[in-house]
Formats: structure tokens, C-alpha cells, sequence
């Protein structure tokens, strides 16, 4: 029904009983058809996307041999195929599509597959397995799903199964692959992301950043998917554009194709301007506010070398209303990064410089002869700045300049790309080598191969040759210490659901491991000797320490302590290979398995369950000993690292922010606490003169974040020639430090954006954290690429402490629009009258909804989805529907004793 017809139906001399059963059907009927959009199932391999008409393909996946996944805690192997059954037989039956082999018996996990989409999200069902012992009246037989996951890189193990208890009767893999991805424009087709900073070939390199996607609030509901170097990668919530690495997402928006809004194309292309990092992303959106302009995006990289968990926030919007400021701190954006070297997750260094100075290796393959180099020219036949290239019938061809630029795939593997190489058929791409790096010890033990440095080809396709290298130098045995949850109400403040990154990295401790508190039952407290101390790290293993001699590896050890205080009789209680399994947004389990001999069951190793919960007064927190099950130890452990983001509330009238409204142990004050100010204000450095803040005014926001150990204040200031109203963007980061300094910088073009940094202990307090004995970022600002000016603050506080009366309501009037938020694109009369029509239609329809189940059910559909990146132990049944694919399930906690 067009917006005449309805305005023709709202001025007809009808009946109000009538015009709520029209209201009534045309609700119903939309909401309907907007469900059955978004939820599809095909028997073959395609399925058409919704939103942009676009036809996915899988068959590509088909593979002659079969797909094999499996998980080094045990030796499981599942085997699948995609379109099409395996060629072999499973337990003496044929025509079979998945097989499990598991302690020496095979089991069929499905005869068949259907794919299914729901809201983004893509994934297979294999149907018809063999009964399970543990199944249920519901679902009695095994079941094996598979995930398609967007990425748009080509790695070597594109497969990860998710962990699972001995009697699970349901399996997931994820299947990351190309396929799952809307397609990049020819255009915008890359495969780096770096910009050099000097002439001898150092650079920044950005292309890491793109292995996940990133949210950040709009702050007016809605909120910014990003990703950096490529496009948003497509799943769900996540259907943006093709071709957009930045788009608005407004979750009210009943038509599914205006849900989601370009707000800037992909650019792989990084740019340094007067010393500053940036990635500037242009639409082809018009703005609403100026219809002559398009909406572009700025991202501006900073250096900061302590950030774990880096992610984009929202400065502000430039006078023109259309031009969007972000503010991305990283240690990808630091300059004194060794060459061949790469900060891993955990902010851990991999050193693979040692191979820069080995010969290039020479390979065949085909009839052509390639040569090799790791971090340096591979030499001759080679050109000068040759990474690889092959000789095919006399004549040589480059595959890429070399670089020492190391990087991490999504897996956590690390890899080179050389690029630039010859042209590559049409289309004028270019061929380019990837060298993926595989520790020599984990890819060699199982096949009884003992060689250093073996390098094969894996591909040799699509313009890019795969390299896979195999080196002791690649040896971290890293498990993710990260992992996407779907939570049906988000927690940035958007109000809308979709996946959001639990990130327990900051709680990686590369200096001294975590000493446990012993909290046992009084039932279990006799199962301890005395003087019996607990030592764990999380995701990784313990820091070597003098005299603690658990087995190397081990993430959890418990010893006993000798009178003169030296760990001796030294148990390990496990080896962090199993990835983190998040509950919930506020919850996650790691599991510690394979260690030593159980002393009451020698056929058992001792192994070990770290809960994690979200208490954001706890700061990091500390492990606790909570209970003892025959060989199994479980640690609860409270931080506030795992929580979201907190939005807190800001006291004009008395300059403080408060963490929870009117309690005054939780209080944070501008004029009393903040040394760096002067009675809540600061100066900052502003075209060769100077400007100064008044942190205490009217409509500020402020938001915590815990995984940074930072609280972010967004403001705006009054700045003649800054747009029509004369308002400057501000964006106020206050980090916990063991020192007082300060740093800003105005973003470029119209310079009314500002990000002033400022590290202080004061803060600490406030977000339950004690002063850090030392301060690792103490070079981050000081050598980032985009920060203008870096000062130790010297400015004496208030002595009086007293408020001055214009604090609190200087340019109130126009402080009423202060803090920055997106303006939409604007509407029509028209629009606006159908909009306001919509608005009674909803009434009408909530009215009716409330009054029947199966009405309401339909609406849950619509707006609501499963747990599907909850990753925890024996999901089966109906706890698989409900956590994992069933969009209209229910959470509901599995009681399950290991995740293996």
C-alpha cells in the first residue's frame, strides 16, 4: 500500500472498528512477510539473500575427498561433504554425507544437508544420522551443523570445530570461505592495507584489523558496523552493502532494505596526513542533511602499544552534518615495531626475523620453478625486490615485492603477503604470495615428520600462490582467547541484538601468573594439604617462574608449599587447547585439559574449568577454588574485563561522573580528584594557540570500557567556525596509569574534532583497578603517528574546591544538542505523515499482538534469534535448537561436565 493510499484511508469517513482490522492485516501481513524474508531453507546448494537480491552459491564446496576436522584433545575425526556425499563408506553404509570416527567406531551424522539462512546467518543441517545413546525423545540421532562464515581471505585450514563433551550427540563446524561473502567490487579489490611512514620501506599495516567486524554506538539507538580493510563481512545483523566497510544499522527500521545504510565504501588504501594515520571511507549515500554531499567516514588510527582489544569508537560529525570522525587506538598504528615480528593476541611478540636470513627456498610444481624468500628479497632469478617468483619455459615472473609486514589470519595463524606482483589475467589484478606460518612441532608430530623449515605449495590460484611454511619459530600453541556471542538485546546501548565479542585477552599475563584463593566447600576442604597454593594464566601458559615445576605448557598448576615457601610436589592441572566457550555476553568458560595423572584414578589426567563472570567492581579480579569433582578442578573467577560497556551518569552541578546514579562511593570528580585540571578544565594545543575545556558542562556522555582500563567522556565545545552552530566534537579518554600525561589531536579537514588522551591513576579507583606498578603503553602516545602534542600536566587543582556558578550552565542553550550523535538522512512530507500513520498502524497492531500467542510468536521471529556463537559443552536436542539455529529458542544453560 503506497503512502496515498494509506493518507486515502486515514481520511475516509470509516468506522474506528474498521480501520483497526485494515491496520490489523496490513501489520500482520507485513510483519509476515518480513519473517519469511528473513528465514529461508533450500534443498540444494544456493539460496537467494534478501536484502540485495544477491545468490549464494556453495557448490564450489563440493571437494572429491571429503572435508576432515578434528580437535587436538582427542583424536575424533569428523568427515563431510558439501553438495554431495562422501565417496567412501561410513560404518559399511554408502551414500552417506558426514561421518564421525571416534575411538575406533564410525557413527553417520547425516545421509543429506539442507541450507538454511536465517536473519545473515547461513549454515547447513545434515540430516538422518545414526541413533545417539544420548539423544533425547525429541532429537534421539546425532547432528552435525555447519556454519558458513564469511571471510574474504584464503587460509589453509578454513575449518574449526567447536568444543564438545564425550557424550554430545550435536556438532558444529565453522566453515569460513569467500563464498559466504557478498562479492567486493572490482574496484575496491585488495589484498593489503599498509602505507609506508618512511623511505626505506617501514610502514603500517593495518590488514590484521580486518578479521572481525566492530561495533560502536551511534549514540541515538542504532549503531555503526565496521570493519577495517575490507568490507563488513556478511552474517547476522550484519547484511550490509556490498562493497561498505562502515554502515548504520537502525535497528527500528521495519523495511529489512533500508535496515542498512553505506556510510562508507571499502578502502585498503591507508593514508598518513600531517603525521596522522587515517582510512577515509566515501558513499554513495546521500546525506540528509545536505543532499549535494554524500556521507563519508574517517577512521584515525592511534597508537597505543597496551591496548588487547582494539575497537572503534564514535568522536563526532564534522559541520557538514555528512562527514562521521572515529577514533581507533591499536598497536598497529606504533612505528617501532621490529622488522618480521608481529604482536600476537595477548599483546605477545612472534619473532619470525630469525628465517629473514635463511636462503630462499626453490620449489616446483606443474613445470614451473618457484623461489621463496621469508622477509627479504628471494634473489635470483628474482628481481631486486622480489618476495617470490616462478620461471616457467625460460622466462620469470614476480609474485610479489617482499615485505616484513607479519600478519594474523582469523585463526590466530601467522602469515606474509607480498603483493604487486605480474599482471594476472583481466580485470588488472595482480598476482600476490601468502606464506602462512604452521609451528613445526604440531604439524609434524602425527605423521612422524621431523624436518625444520618444511615448505610446500598448498594453491596456486585465483592470482595468489598459498605457502605453507613450517618452522619452530611459529611455536605459540595459542588458543583464541575471543569469540562472538549473539545477544538478543545489546549491550552498546543500541538496544538491538546481534553478535557482540566476548575478549578475555587483557587477562593475559605475559610477567606473573595468577595465585588462586582456596574456597572450598567444607565437604571438600580435607581433599587439599595443607599449605597447597593454586597458579594459573588464562588462554596461555604460566609464566616460567623459579622453582614451580609443572610441566612446561600447562596453564594450571597447583603445588605445595614448603616451609620456606618453595613450590615442591607439583601437579599440573592442565593444557589450555581448548578455545574460549562464552555462556552469555557476561559469562564464558575456559577448560584446561590432559594434565597430569589423576592420584585417584591414574586412567584420568587432572584437568581444569575457569568460569568467568561479569562484576564490574572487581577490576581484573582473582581466580577462586570453588570445587573439587574426583580430577576435575573449577575455578569462578569475577572481572570486569568480560562486562560490556557501561554507561554511566555525569553531575553537572558537581562535575562527576557516577558510576551508579546517586551512590557516592562510586563518584569520579573533575575538580577534586583530577589533578590534570583546573578546576574542570583543561587547555589544549589548537592552531598555534591554545583553547580551553570546560569538562563540567551540561548534556555530556559517558561510557566505560573495561577491556581498555578506560572511561570515555564525549562532549562538544563552542568553537567559532565550526559549522553553522560553532561546535567542536570532543572525545575525552581517561586511562588507568602509573603516570599524569596528556595528549591530543584535531583531526584533519575542518579540525573541529578532537580526541585528548589523558593517563592518570586517579582514575583507577573508579573502575575497581589498583595503579599498574608499570605502565607498558608508557611509549604508545609518545610514539603514535597521529598524536600532535604529548605533555605531563602541571596544573595545580582547585584549592577552594568551591564550584563557580557558570560550571554548570555556561552555554546551556546551546549545549542542548552537545553531544554528537548521527543525523539520519531526512524525509519527505510524505514520509513523515506515512511515518506518523505507521506509528498508530504499530499501536493498533501491539494491541492486537497482545491479545494472541501465536501473533506474538510471529513478531519474536522477526526481532529475535538464537545464542548461535554460544560455544559450550553437550548443546544437543533441544538446547542445540535454542542455543544454536532455532531462531525462536530459548536460552538455557547446559549442565554439562566438560568441554573436550
Amino acid at each position: 500500500m503506497s503512502n496515498m493510499d494509506i493518507k486515502g484511508a486515514c481520511g475516509a469517513t470509516k468506522t474506528l472498528p474498521l480501520l483497526l482490522l485494515m491496520f490489523a492485516f496490513v501489520c500482520n501481513a507485513s510483519a509476515g512477510d518480513d519473517a519469511n524474508q528473513l528465514d529461508s531453507t533450500s534443498h540444494d546448494c544456493t539460496l537467494t539473500e534478501p536484502v540485495y537480491g544477491y545468490k549464494f552459491d556453495f557448490s564450489g564446496l563440493h571437494s572429491e575427498l571429503g572435508h576432515v576436522v578434528g580437535i587436538e584433545s582427542n583424536s575424533d575425526l569428523f568427515e563431510f561433504n558439501v553438495c554431495g556425499n562422501l565417496k567412501r563408506s561410513c560404518n559399511n553404509e554408502t551414500n552417506v554425507a558426514a561421518c564421525l570416527k571416534k575411538q575406533g567406531k564410525e557413527y553417520v551424522l547425516g545421509r543429506q544437508h539442507e541450507l538454511h539462512y536465517h536473519n545473515g546467518k547461513m549454515y547447513l543441517n545434515y540430516l538422518s544420522g545414526v541413533k545417539c545413546a544420548n539423544g533425547t525423545a525429541d532429537n534421539p540421532n546425532y547432528q552435525l551443523h555447519v556454519r558458513l562464515i564469511c571471510d574474504y581471505t584464503l587460509d589453509t585450514n578454513p575449518l574449526h570445530l567447536t568444543a564438545y563433551a564425550d557424550d554430545s550427540c550435536s556438532f558444529y563446524i565453522d566453515y569460513e570461505t569467500p563464498l559466504a561473502c557478498l562479492p567486493i567490487p572490482d574496484a575496491m579489490q585488495s589484498n593489503s592495507c599498509s602505507v609506508d611512514y618512511t623511505n626505506k620501506g617501514d610502514r603500517f599495516d593495518l590488514m590484521s584489523l580486518s578479521d572481525t567486524n566492530y561495533r560502536t554506538t551511534d549514540r541515538q539507538g542504532g549503531f555503526f558496523i565496521i570493519n577495517v580493510c575490507k568490507p563488513v563481512l556478511y552474517g547476522e545483523n550484519a547484511m550490509c552493502p556490498a562493497g561498505s566497510s562502515i554502515c548504520l544499522l537502525s535497528p527500528g527500521q521495519i523495511d529489512i532494505k533500508k535496515r542498512f545504510i553505506n556510510f562508507g565504501n571499502v578502502q585498503a588504501q591507508p593514508e598518513i596526513k600531517d603525521g596522522k594515520l587515517l582510512l577515509r571511507h566515501e558513499s554513495f549515500t546521500p546525506c540528509g542533511g545536505n543532499a549535494s554531499l554524500n556521507y563519508t567516514s574517517i577512521v584515525n588510527f592511534y597508537c597505543d602499544k597496551s591496548v588487547m582489544n582494539a575497537h572503534p569508537e564514535l568522536i563526532g560529525t564534522d559541520p557538514d552534518g555528512c562527514t562521521y570522525q572515529f577514533s581507533f587506538f591499536t598497536p598497529l598504528a606504533c612505528k617501532d615495531v621490529k622488522p618480521c615480528t608481529a604482536i600476537a593476541a595477548g599483546n605477545e611478540l612472534l619473532d619470525l626475523s630469525p628465517l629473514g636470513s635463511h636462503a630462499a627456498h626453490t620449489l616446483s610444481k606443474d613445470g614451473k620453478s618457484y623461489t621463496v624468500a621469508v622477509c627479504n628479497s628471494a634473489g635470483t632469478p628474482c628481481m631486486a625486490n622480489d618476495g617470490a617468483c616462478y620461471e616457467q619455459n625460460g622466462q620469470t615472473y614476480k609474485l610479489g615485492n617482499f615485505n616484513t609486514q607479519l600478519r594474523f589470519n582469523q585463526s590466530g595463524s601467522a602469515y606474509l603477503l607480498y603483493e604487486d606482483g605480474a599482471n594476472c589475467g583481466t580485470g588488472g589484478r595482480h598476482w600476490s604470495t601468502k606464506i602462512e606460518f604452521v609451528c613445526a612441532n604440531n604439524a609434524t608430530k602425527d605423521n612422524g615428520t621431523t624436518s625444520i623449515d618444511a615448505v610446500q605449495i598448498i594453491e596456486d590460484s585465483n592470482c595468489q600462490l598459498l605457502i605453507q611454511y613450517q618452522t619452530p619459530f611459529a611455536c605459540q600453541q595459542q588458543i583464541k582467547c575471543k569469540a562472538n556471542v549473539y545477544v538478543e538485546h545489546s549491550t552498546d546501548g543500541s538496544g538491538s541484538g546481534g553478535d557482540e565479542l566476548v575478549d578475555l585477552t587483557p587477562l593475559i599475563n605475559a610477567n606473573e601468573n595468577y595465585e588462586a584463593r582456596v574456597e572450598l566447600p567444607a565437604s571438600q576442604q580435607q581433599q587439599l594439604p595443607k599449605n597447597t597454593k593454586f597458579f594459573l594464566n588464562v588462554c596461555r601458559p604460566l609464566v616460567p617462574k623459579y622453582q614451580l615445576g609443572c610441566a612446561g605448557g600447562s596453564g594450571a598448576c597447583m603445588a605445595k608449599m614448603s616451609a620456606a615457601g618453595a613450590p615442591e610436589e607439583e601437579h599440573s592441572l592442565g593444557f589450555p587447547r581448548v578455545k574460549l566457550s562464552p555462556i552469555n555476553r557476561t559469562a564464558a568458560e575456559l577448560l584446561y585439559v590432559k594434565g597430569d595423572p589423576c592420584p585417584t584414578d591414574k586412567a584420568m589426567n587432572l584437568s581444569t574449568r575457569i568460569h568467568f563472570s561479569c562484576n564490574m567492581r572487581s577490576g581484573r579480579g582473582q581466580p577462586v577454588l570453588s570445587s573439587i569433582d574426583d580430577c576435575h578442578y573449577r575455578f569462578d573467577w569475577e572481572t570486569s574485563v568480560i562486562c560490556p560497556p557501561h554507561e554511566c551518569n555525569f553531575r553537572a552541578d558537581t562535575c562527576e561522573i557516577e558510576f551508579v546514579q546517586d551512590e557516592p562511593n562510586m563518584r569520579y570528580n573533575f575538580r577534586t580528584n583530577a589533578s590534570f585540571t583546573n578546576s574542570g578544565k583543561i587547555e589544549v594545543d589548537y592552531k598555534n594557540t591554545k583553547i580551553e575545556l570546560n569538562i563540567c558542562g551540561l548534556y555530556r556522555k559517558v561510557v566505560t570500557d573495561f577491556s581498555q582500563d578506560v572511561v570515555n567522556l564525549f562532549f562538544t565545545h563552542d568553537l567559532p567556525g565550526c559549522g553553522k552552530e560553532g561546535k567542536m566534537n570532543v572525545q575525552m579518554r581517561l586511562i588507568c596509569s602509573n603516570k599524569t600525561e596528556s595528549s591530543s589531536s584535531i583531526t584533519d579537514d575542518t579540525q573541529c574534532s578532537l580526541l585528548y588522551v589523558q593517563r592518570t591513576p586517579s582514575i583507577c579507583p573508579f573502575l575497581g583497578l589498583s595503579t599498574p606498578p608499570q605502565d607498558d603503553a608508557d611509549a604508545g602516545s609518545g610514539t603514535s603517528s597521529t598524536t600532535t602534542t604529548t605533555t605531563t600536566t602541571t596544573t595545580a587543582r582547585s584549592t577552594t574546591g568551591k564550584q563557580s556558578p557558570n560550571d554548570a550552565t555556561t552555554t546551556a542553550a546551546s549545549d542542548a544538542a552537545e553531544v554528537a550523535s548521527v543525523a539520519r538522512p531526512t524525509a519527505s512530507v510524505g514520509e513523515i505523515l506515512g511515518i506518523i500513520l505507521s506509528v498508530t498502524c504499530f499501536v493498533a497492531c501491539v494491541g492486537l499482538f497482545a491479545i494472541s500467542p501465536s501473533r506474538r510468536q510471529r513478531v519474536r521471529r522477526l526481532f529475535r534469534r538464537s545464542n548461535s556463537s554460544v560455544r559450550y559443552s553437550r548443546v544437543q536436542s533441544n538446547e542445540e535448537a535454542n542455543l544454536l539455529l532455532e531462531p525462536n529458542g530459548e536460552f538455557t544453560e547446559s549442565d554439562d561436565d566438560m568441554l573436550l
